[in-house]
Order: C-alpha cells, then sequence, then structure tokens
C-alpha cells in the first residue's frame, strides 16, 4: 500500500464514491474559502440539529488557521452533504483536540504518550465529521469518511490518524481498518454519548479492512492522483480567483506548515518565487540592523491562491523592518509601533480602496477590516486599481488581495456582505477607528450612530474638492452625528426613502456652495447623461494621501478635532506662481578674499596694538579693546562679545591673553618691550592687563613676528606626514615659558579613538539649541555680510557639496528631528575625519582655572600657533564645547538639565583620554597636520574700531612684579 497510491495530490483534487455517487474534493480553507464556508456551516446545522453548537467553536475556526485539509462531500445535484477536517502533522500530543475532548479518561495519559510517539512519524487529527444522512443522501457517508481518513494520511505524508467517535460507530470503523485505542470510552460532548478514540495507519489500516474496501481506496486514489479538473460547472464559476481573498502563511518551522507547502510545491501549475537570501541580505545591510535581532524568527512561505504562487519571504518582524525602513525618519520606530496597533475598518472599498491601501502601504495599521457588497465592474476601473481579470470579484476582496501581496502578515478581515443592521456591531468590535466611504446615506448615518454609542472616532473623504470630515465620537460621545447638517434625522426615517428623497440630504452633508460646479451640475444629471456619481482616480488617491495623513495625528495623539477641511488642487493650482530666486549666496562665495589692512603708522603703539588685534579668538568675535595715553597700553575684555561656550569668559580671556602676547611679540621686534601686569585693577575683572612700552629685548619672541599675519585656523583636511619630536619638544618649552602645559599625541590608535571624541562633541554642539544659534551667528556669508568679525564661510573649507548641507543644518527644525531621533552621525564627520587626518593632536592646559591662568593659557597658544607656523605646521582649534566647564554648574549652563549628564560623561572621557589631574584645567585642543594653506583668511575689526586714545596718563604701576616685568619682558607671575 505505501508505493501503491500516489503521494503527488494536490489541493482541488477530488474522487467519487462510485456506490453512492458522492464526490469528495480536497482543500486548504485559504484556497477556497467559499467552499471553508459551507464546510462550516454545515457543521454548525448538523451540530446544531444535536444541541452541540457550542463545540464546534466556529469564530475560532473562520480563518482556518490551523487546519491542513479539509473535505467536502457533493451529491449529484453539487449540493453539501457533509465534511470533515484535517488537523497536523501534530509535533506534541497537546496540539490535538482528543486530549481535552478524552481528559475524564482514565487511560488519558496512554493515549497521549502514543500521539507523542507517532508524532515522529507524522501524526494526523481528524475533527469535525458531519453529514446530513440518509434522508438527503441515500447513504451513509461513514465508510467513505473512513477511506479519507488514509486518503489524508498519504496527502499530508503522515503515518498515524487519530480522532473521537461515539462508540456504536466502531463496526463501521473495524471494515475500514479502524484500530480502537483504549477500552473505557467518555462522557463527550454530554452523556448523551458514549466517545472513543480510534487510530488509522497508512498500511496497516489497508491491510486490516475489506477486500472492497481495499479496491475503493486503490480507484479513489488514482483520482486524486490526476489533481484538480473534476469540479461541476457551476463550481467554474465560483472558482478560487474570484473566492480565495487572504494569503496563506507557512511557518517553516513547523511541521503541518511544512507539508503544506511539500503540496503547493509539488503542483507544477504554480509558480514559485524565492529571493529569501537577497532579502535578508538586505536585512543585514541596513543601517541600525542588527541580524541577532531576527536570528529566531526563521522564515515564511507565503501562498497566494488567486496568483497561483508561493513565495519565500523573512519572518514578519524582519519583513517590517526591512519593508518599512524607509519610512524613517519620517517616522520613528516608537511611532511606527504606536501606529501599528491601530485597528481600522473601512467601509466602501472603491473609494476605500485606495484608503485602505494606504494605510497598508505605509505600515500604519496594525489590523484592516473592508467591507463591501459589491463587486468589480468594468465601470470601476476608472478609479480603482485593479484590472480586467478582477471583474466580477467582490470589490472588499480585491483590495485585501492587493494589500496581502505588499504585506502578507497584516490581518485583514472582509465582510463582502457589506455592513447591515445584523453585522455592523460585530464589524466595529474593538475598531479604534472607521473609516466610512459607501454609498448607501443609511447605512452612512447607521454607521455614526452605532460608532457614536461605542465611542469611535469616524472619518470620511468625499473626492470632490478633496473634502475631509473627522468626527472625534471618542472625545465627544454627545456630538451630533454629520457635524449637526442633518438635525434629528436618523438612519431608520432615511433606510426608508428612494434614492430621489435621499438627494437633498446628501446636498445639505456637502453644502450646494461648497461643491464643485461640475459635481453639482452632474448632480443633475444623474440617470439622465450620466449613471453615476462621476469620480477621478486622481482624486480617490487623494483620498488615501490625506486619510493616511489623519490616521498618522490620530495614531500618534496629534491635533485632530472634528470639523471638515478641503484639499482642493484645483484651487491650489490658481495660485501657481513664479519660484521667487533665492538669495544668492554662492555668488558671494566667488568674491575675492579680504585683504587684512595693516597699519602703516610708525607709531609703536599703533604697530603693538595692530599686531594684538590679530590674535584668534572664537568665532573671531575680538572680545577685546585698547585704551593707550600714548605710554601704556590696557587690555579690556568686552563682556558683551560672548556666547554659551564662553563659560565664566574664560575663552574670552583666553583670546586676551593670546592678543597680549601678539603685542610683546610687535613689542619685542620693535625693543620696545616693557612690563606688563595682569589685572591691575582687583575691583575691574574686565580690565585683564596694561603693558608699558620699554626698551627690553627677548630675541625668541621677536623671531615669531613674521608669523603673525600669516597664522590663521587652517580648516581643511591633513596631508599624511611626521611631526618631527624635536619640533614637538621646542613647542613643549614655548608652552611651559608661559606658565602652561603642553600634552601632544601621535599615535593613530589614540588619535582615532580622540576624534570619536571630538565629533560627537561638534554633534552636541549643533544639537544644543543655545550653543547652535550662537555657532550660526558667528558666520559671515561674503557679498551680505560684513567680514571683519566673525567667521568668513568660506574659511570652513567646504566643497559645494557640504555646503548644501551646511545649509540645510542651518534649519533648527532639521536639527530638532535628528536631537530627537538620537541621530545626527553626519555631524560628527567633518572634525571626525579632519582629527583622524592630522598628523598629532595637542592639549593646553594650567594648574587652575582662573581668570589670570585663562590669559596665560591664551599666551601659550599663541606662542605654540606661532612657532608652528614657522616650522610649516598647520593648526586648527577642535575644542570640545564642555572645555570652559570645570563643574556641574558650569554643564548645566552650558546644555541645561537635560544634558548635564550626558556631558560629564563626555567631558569626564575626555579627560580620562589625556590622563589629566583632577585639578588641571584644559585651555585649547589643536589638531597638527601638514596641508595647503587656508583659502581665505578671516580679517579683524580696523585698528581704529579697537583703539582708544586719551590724553590722560594711565596710571604706572609701581611694584615688585612691575620691575620684574620689565626686566624679563614676560607676563608678571600670577
Amino acid at each position: 500500500m505505501a508505493h501503491s497510491i500516489n503521494r503527488r495530490y494536490r489541493f482541488g483534487s477530488s474522487f467519487v464514491d462510485e456506490e453512492s455517487g458522492i464526490r469528495l474534493e480536497g482543500h486548504h480553507p485559504a484556497q477556497r474559502p467559499d467552499l471553508w464556508k459551507m464546510y462550516l456551516e454545515g457543521a454548525l446545522g448538523t451540530y446544531r440539529d444535536y444541541g452541540l453548537e457550542d463545540s464546534l467553536y466556529r469564530r475560532d475556526l473562520e480563518s482556518g488557521k490551523g487546519v491542513s485539509l479539509f473535505f467536502l462531500a457533493f451529491d449529484g445535484h453539487d449540493r453539501p452533504v457533509g465534511g470533515m477536517r484535517i488537523h497536523g502533522p501534530l509535533e506534541h500530543r497537546y496540539q490535538s483536540a482528543i486530549i481535552g475532548e478524552m481528559a475524564a479518561s482514565p487511560e488519558i495519559g496512554e493515549i497521549g504518550d502514543l500521539i507523542d510517539r507517532e508524532c515522529r512519524l507524522g501524526a494526523l487529527e481528524i475533527k469535525g465529521a458531519w453529514s446530513k444522512g440518509e434522508a438527503v443522501t441515500g447513504h451513509r457517508l461513514l465508510g467513505v469518511f473512513c477511506r479519507t481518513v488514509i486518503h489524508s494520511l498519504n496527502w499530508l505524508g503522515a503515518e498515524f490518524a487519530i480522532l473521537a467517535v461515539a462508540d456504536r460507530l466502531l463496526p463501521i470503523g473495524e471494515v475500514t481498518g479502524a484500530i480502537r485505542v483504549g477500552s473505557v470510552p467518555v462522557a463527550y460532548p454530554d452523556e448523551r454519548y458514549r466517545t472513543v478514540a480510534v487510530s488509522y495507519r497508512r498500511t496497516l489500516s489497508y491491510e486490516l479492512s475489506s477486500d472492497e474496501n481495499q479496491r475503493a481506496l486503490r480507484r479513489e486514489a488514482e483520482q486524486l492522483a490526476r489533481g484538480p479538473g473534476t469540479l461541476a460547472g457551476s463550481e467554474a464559476i465560483s472558482s478560487t480567483q474570484y473566492q480565495s481573498r487572504h494569503a496563506l502563511v507557512l511557518d517553516a518551522s513547523s511541521r503541518s506548515d511544512r507539508e503544506v507547502v511539500r503540496i503547493l510545491r509539488e503542483d507544477d501549475s504554480l509558480q514559485l518565487l524565492d529571493q529569501y537570501d537577497e532579502q535578508r541580505l538586505q536585512l543585514t545591510s541596513l543601517v541600525g540592523s542588527s541580524p541577532d535581532d531576527y536570528a529566531d524568527e526563521g522564515q515564511r512561505w507565503v501562498y497566494y491562491p488567486w496568483r497561483r504562487s508561493i513565495v519565500r519571504l523573512l519572518g514578519p518582524r524582519s519583513f517590517d523592518y526591512v519593508r518599512l525602513n524607509r519610512n524613517r525618519n519620517k517616522l520613528t520606530a516608537k511611532e511606527q509601533a504606536a501606529l501599528r496597533a491601530l485597528r481600522i475598518g473601512v467601509i466602501g472599498a472603491s473609494a476605500g480602496h485606495a484608503i485602505a491601501y494606504a494605510l497598508a502601504i505605509e505600515g500604519i495599521v496594525g489590523e484592516l477590516r473592508l467591507a463591501d457588497f459589491d463587486t468589480v465592474e468594468l465601470t470601476n476601473l476608472n478609479r480603482i486599481p485593479v484590472g480586467v481579470m478582477d471583474i466580477g470579484i467582490n470589490k472588499a476582496v480585491v483590495a485585501a488581495r492587493r494589500i496581502a501581496e505588499i504585506d502578507p502578515y497584516l490581518p485583514v478581515e472582509v465582510f463582502s456582505d457589506g455592513v447591515s443592521n445584523e453585522n455592523l456591531g460585530r464589524f466595529l468590535d474593538g475598531l479604534d477607528l472607521v473609516v466610512e466611504e459607501c454609498d448607501s446615506l443609511d447605512i452612512k448615518m447607521l454607521v455614526r450612530e452605532l460608532a457614536r454609542e461605542r465611542r469611535i472616532p469616524v472619518i470620511m473623504e468625499t473626492s470632490d474638492r478633496g473634502v475631509l470630515d473627522v468626527e472625534r465620537f471618542d472625545l465627544e460621545p454627545n456630538r451630533p452625528v454629520f457635524h449637526g447638517l442633518l438635525g434629528g434625522i436618523t438612519s431608520t426615517i432615511l433606510a426608508g426613502l428612494t434614492t430621489e428623497q435621499k438627494g437633498p440630504f446628501v446636498v445639505q452633508i456637502l453644502g450646494a456652495n461648497d461643491v464643485s460646479a461640475r459635481a453639482a451640475a452632474s448632480a443633475l444629471e444623474l440617470g439622465h447623461s450620466i449613471s453615476g456619481w462621476p469620480q477621478l482616480a486622481s482624486e480617490v488617491t487623494l483620498g488615501g494621501v490625506t486619510v493616511a495623513a489623519a490616521v498618522r495625528r490620530f495614531g500618534l495623539g496629534g491635533e485632530l478635532p472634528s470639523g471638515r477641511v478641503r484639499f482642493d488642487v484645483e484651487q491650489l493650482l490658481e495660485g501657481l506662481a513664479e519660484v521667487p530666486a533665492p538669495p544668492s549666496r554662492a555668488h558671494g562665495l566667488r568674491t575675492p578674499a579680504p585683504v587684512e589692512q595693516r597699519t602703516s603708522s610708525t607709531d609703536p603703539i599703533d604697530q603693538i596694538v595692530d599686531a594684538a588685534r590679530l590674535a584668534p579668538s572664537g568665532g573671531n568675535v575680538q572680545p577685546w579693546r585698547f585704551v593707550t595715553d600714548g605710554v601704556s597700553i590696557q587690555f579690556h575684555l568686552d563682556p558683551t562679545k560672548t556666547s554659551v561656550m564662553d563659560v565664566q569668559h574664560r575663552g574670552s580671556y583666553l583670546a586676551l591673553g593670546a592678543a597680549l602676547f601678539n603685542a610683546r611679540v610687535m613689542a619685542a621686534s620693535l625693543h620696545r618691550l616693557g612690563s606688563v601686569q595682569l589685572f591691575p585693577d582687583s575691583s575691574n575683572p574686565w580690565h585683564v592687563a596694561t603693558m608699558t612700552l620699554g626698551t627690553a629685548l627677548d630675541p625668541e619672541i621677536a623671531e615669531l613676528a613674521e608669523s603673525l599675519v600669516s597664522r590663521s585656523a587652517n580648516r581643511r583636511m591633513g596631508l599624511p606626514g611626521t611631526i618631527e619630536p624635536m619640533i614637538v619638544e621646542r613647542m613643549r618649552r614655548a608652552v611651559e615659558r608661559e606658565g602652561a602645559s603642553l600634552h601632544v599625541t601621535t599615535e593613530r590608535e589614540r588619535l582615532v579613538a580622540l576624534a570619536g571624541q571630538l565629533g560627537e562633541a561638534d554633534r552636541l554642539r549643533f544639537l544644543i539649541d543655545r550653543v547652535y544659534s550662537d555657532m550660526m551667528g558667528e558666520l559671515r556669508w561674503p557679498g551680505s555680510d560684513d567680514l571683519h568679525e566673525g567667521l568668513d564661510v568660506r574659511t570652513l573649507e567646504m566643497d559645494p557639496g557640504t555646503l548644501g548641507l551646511f545649509e540645510i543644518l542651518q534649519r533648527r527644525d532639521v536639527l530638532d528631528h535628528l536631537d530627537t531621533w538620537q541621530g545626527g552621525r553626519i555631524l560628527s564627520q567633518r572634525t571626525q575625519g579632519a582629527v583622524i587626518t592630522s598628523s598629532g593632536l595637542c592639549l593646553v592646559t594650567v594648574p587652575r582655572s582662573e581668570p589670570t591662568w585663562y590669559v596665560r593659557a591664551g599666551a601659550a597658544v599663541e606662542r605654540l600657533w606661532l612657532l608652528g607656523e614657522q616650522h610649516g605646521i598647520a593648526m586648527q582649534p577642535v575644542s570640545p564645547l564642555y572645555l570652559f566647564a570645570t563643574s556641574d554648574d558650569d554643564l548645566i549652563a552650558l546644555g541645561g538639565e537635560r544634558r548635564a549628564s550626558e556631558l560629564a560623561a563626555h567631558r569626564e572621557g575626555f579627560r580620562q583620554a589625556w590622563r589629566l589631574p583632577e585639578t588641571e584645567a584644559m585651555a585649547m585642543v589643536l589638531r597638527l597636520f601638514y596641508a595647503e594653506a587656508p583659502t581665505v583668511h578671516s580679517i579683524r575689526q580696523p585698528l581704529s574700531n579697537v583703539l582708544t586714545r586719551t590724553a590722560t596718563p594711565l596710571t604706572p604701576i609701581t611694584n615688585e612684579a612691575t620691575e620684574h616685568s620689565l626686566r624679563t619682558g614676560r607676563l608678571t607671575p600670577p
């Protein structure tokens, strides 16, 4: 027997019982939902006759889930007269319903053990057998059903089947090879029945059955092996093409599903599409994806009966991740998940087709219900995106199929009879939102009446002039339906009216003065020159767009009040106008680079202050003023020229220290070096220093004068090169001469690590609003801005592509989204790349975070920079935004309470990378590299703008520190 029956059966195969003429067809519920419905209705009717309808659990069975095969028996007039269903192959006893049915048996343990043993070779469970009896068929079907069990074993590749039957039927089972399991019957489903378990084995049951039964098995197996094609004429109309509505999702890890896949793949007429490996590659290549997150999900085979195709796909979570990946960041992962929890019903699948499809393709719904009683006609093809092969198929079914082809995992329930008083309650059960797009006015009203009772909001889109109506019954349970436009009219009243009588109410809802002129005129032609309400595909498609946008707002808790709005495309097109040319900043970038105007005066004061104003300052804000009486020069800090990063003006003090060093360099080159005292007036923190001209010399700094003008921040990418240890040592000594310390690293591994930290700091610099505002405020565009302070954008050395990106980054709303998404890695890349292409990175520190020390640090930084310029080494400050924040209060002032912990962690990590002592204060971080000279240098305020001359002599300084300064030409010790 094992080799005498062809196992190559296909869903849709059938055989005829020779004795009775009864035809049995074997199908999968997904392939023939029409016949599955017949099976369920027949079973329910028969079970109800015996008072056993509760034992059928019809609601659980409607989807066909868990059923691998069912048989439906037809008499000679194509009337359904019996059926049975098959579950399995099982994987363990607890998948079997018989464990619950026979639970009262003292032998239940042995029954369970038997199932577990047989599962290894394939075990089925036979359920739900019913027949209409001899009065209809003239024959009992039990013998035919018993043979069908053997066919099922062969069909599904199993060796064992188990079922529960009434003990009075055992004699019939015995002649067909049934083997009783256990000896004690139980009262199931109730006390009227004595139920026993029986089993069938594929080969043994054949041998145990009668000769006549064996001959019948062979005849029927030959018919089944021929496959589909034995349907009666009326069945040709009710074929798979017209009835199937759901894709069948088969889990490759489930034994029963694998057997269904085997059956489908053996069907030569089926198209098999397998791009699983390509999809898996896409999954692993997506940014932010971790294959380990989906390692336990496996694969699925999805069968589309209407297309006669089976496709291998990623599992549901990974499929969703790949398919909706391009939604990011229009929707965040959190927002997408929230929308995926929505349960939405769409009533009416003409205009509603575009809406349902938009919701599904965008992935903003977790469960859909579609209702429409009508079928696709040729006249629908001007607006429903289906083909001529779909004519005659239910509109809701067509929409469900199209959705299944983009997302087979999205649950879609179809109400192919539409909605009515009888089933509308079930349609609305558990919904979060209803989209109403049906034609019947009384049903429109009924939907709103019941939705209001259940506090479910209703959305309606009317194609003419893009009208969108929102009725928030969830927020306003007493709100009148249709915005109160119909007064006290109810669905009961409307149901009794003719189409002509309903017309005025439609006009009341839409507004006679609000509908388009063409639509209003067309309403008067209905039944005369036109057969139906005119709709354009583009208008219907727009409805999908507007409803999807409304659903997103609803699902994400955005502003979506009750009311009406119009998306009138025709009206919008009337506002079509020339696009104004944007401000031409690109033209300004081509203007000649500005040239620093040096003083031509021979006055030493002018020359010294002229050199001082060339010093670097954060954002080139130049936070200084100089006052002279012709003998001394006072260096004053301008507290108005500051920023958030200039914590407690530490950056400004640094700039004043650099300016003071430049003054000393020029004074030394003129042989006019004199005393310098820091903070001579203890009551005025803005009076930073006083420098008195003298006659002292300092050849070591005088030789740096030639580099004063050429020194500039170079923001180009670096060229490979090694800085000689001798030069590094000279730099270290130069910094130490000013009382600061220099930390230098040229190790590639450390440079890469520090590049990551500095890049992340720059990312935060963009994302923290106040810091970002200061940074943008420092930029100057040639041709439209004064370039004498701030940063000429050309000094940023951006190529056209980067410049275009930079234009986007000037939008605060863009950066706010990046911040919310915890994104913006691109904001760190330029700094990160610049540091990685450098030859070294250096950090200047001082022992304490006091104004005097930051002034000294400024002198050290400028001395280092001028020395680097002498040796052809380019430099660029790349200090992190928390550079001058030395306490938790400083960090709060910098980034607010929200960012304080994050900034503290960054600061601590950066300090640890340099192994700084706890008391050491950071003053400046510079990258050292080799590159061509900058394209453009930032220029400074003219000398006349920063220098004030006074006839009143400045207060002289006479103390020990002054005497030391006069002798050495160096800053007085703090």
